[in-house]
């Protein structure tokens, strides 16, 4: 009888600990996921987070529902709203449910991508192009003496390792370099112009926003997995990327519409910085896209971290059509393609 008593006394005590601990852990879902959202890029621990692999915050899901099957089924409820947050919006995936109107005007195509320092397969990147006949290109980290045959005999405009592309005639505008940390020469962070268009003048940028690479692997550390001193350069990187996105971003205000900004703005779309510069302007992925669109692809201590930090935004008078990623190409970037029409 009192060992009857006993072990009832013990699958309720373990019952409890395990309901607080999926309480708990609900908990600090719903948390990291209105950090991200409030602070990002604002607080550097969130800063790294917006570019940490977020699926991991599902594995505790996975781990505690055969507890739940066997314990308590109605504790299936906070751990499936958990699973339902993290794969849909704490990890960015994308759904479109607004219906497209037919266009009335020949959509215009644009890619963009980050090249790698030239680290790419030059014949995958022509037959991306080949395949996807757009109307413009805009490709950053691209080495000047790479020759895309692809895209011979169209308008070109060079300034540093931006490139701009145009089956139109295109009218040169400016440019901006940044002091990018880690690197010893300013970079073009970037450069814009007016494409002719057969639907009238259209506003063509594209950026290539200051990278948190470096401050992101400086925290990381292979004893203690996370070094708290080298914080400083992940700080100074981000409050780099908002000076610029500020700087950019007033530019491209005052520039003729209509107008695209299309590149690698080395933000998700959570940022805050990203939200504060960029949010006048529809992303046509987040507008038109499906799915996680991530955009690069790299691994932290062999571990898989997909992000979404090139886009495509468009200004008044441009409607978003179709987004998505394109083939991979060899670079840590995979292309993203936007069709895009003037009403």
């Amino acid at each position: 009888m009192l060992l009857q008593e006993f072990k009832s006394r013990s699958s309720r005590i373990s019952s409890a600990i395990i309901s607080i601990c999926f309480i708990v852990y609900f908990i600090i879902v719903i948390i990291a996921w209105v950090l991200v959202l409030a602070v990002g890029d604002l607080w550097w621990p969130i800063t790294f987070l917006l570019f940490a692999p977020r699926w991991l915050f599902a594995l505790p899901a996975v781990f505690f529902i055969p507890f739940a099957l066997l314990i308590n089924r109605r504790l299936l409820l906070p751990l499936v709203v958990a699973l339902l947050i993290i794969l849909g919006p704490f990890m960015g995936f994308n759904v479109t449910i607004n219906k497209i109107s037919k266009p009335v005007a020949k959509p215009l195509r644009i890619v963009t991508c980050n090249l790698q320092n030239g680290k790419f397969d030059l014949n995958a990147l022509n037959a991306l192009i080949q395949n996807t006949q757009p109307e413009i290109v805009a490709l950053q980290e691209l080495p000047s003496n790479i020759i895309i045959k692809s895209l011979d005999g169209w308008q070109h405009l060079l300034e540093g390792d931006l490139h701009i592309y145009s089956r139109y005639p295109v009218t040169a505008g400016d440019f901006i370099k940044a002091n990018v940390p880690k690197h010893k020469w300013p970079r073009t962070c970037f450069l814009y112009c007016t494409v002719k268009a057969p639907s009238g003048d259209l506003t063509f940028c594209t950026v290539h926003m200051p990278s948190p690479r470096y401050g992101l692997q400086a925290i990381l550390d292979k004893s203690t997995l996370i070094n708290l001193k080298r914080k400083k350069l992940l700080i100074d990187e981000t409050e780099y990327r908002r000076q610029k996105s500020l700087e950019i971003s007033a530019i491209v205000d005052n520039l003729p519409s209509p107008k695209v900004v299309a590149g690698d703005f080395n933000m998700p779309v959570e940022s805050t910085i990203y939200r504060k510069y960029w949010s006048a302007y529809q992303n046509v992925f987040s507008q038109r896209g499906f799915g996680y669109g991530w955009t690069e692809w790299v691994s932290v201590r062999s571990i898989p971290v997909g992000v979404r930090i090139d886009h495509v935004l468009i200004g008044k008078g441009l409607t978003p059509l179709v987004c998505e990623t394109g083939t991979d190409v060899g670079s840590d970037h995979l292309p993203v393609i936007a069709d895009i029409v003037a009403p």
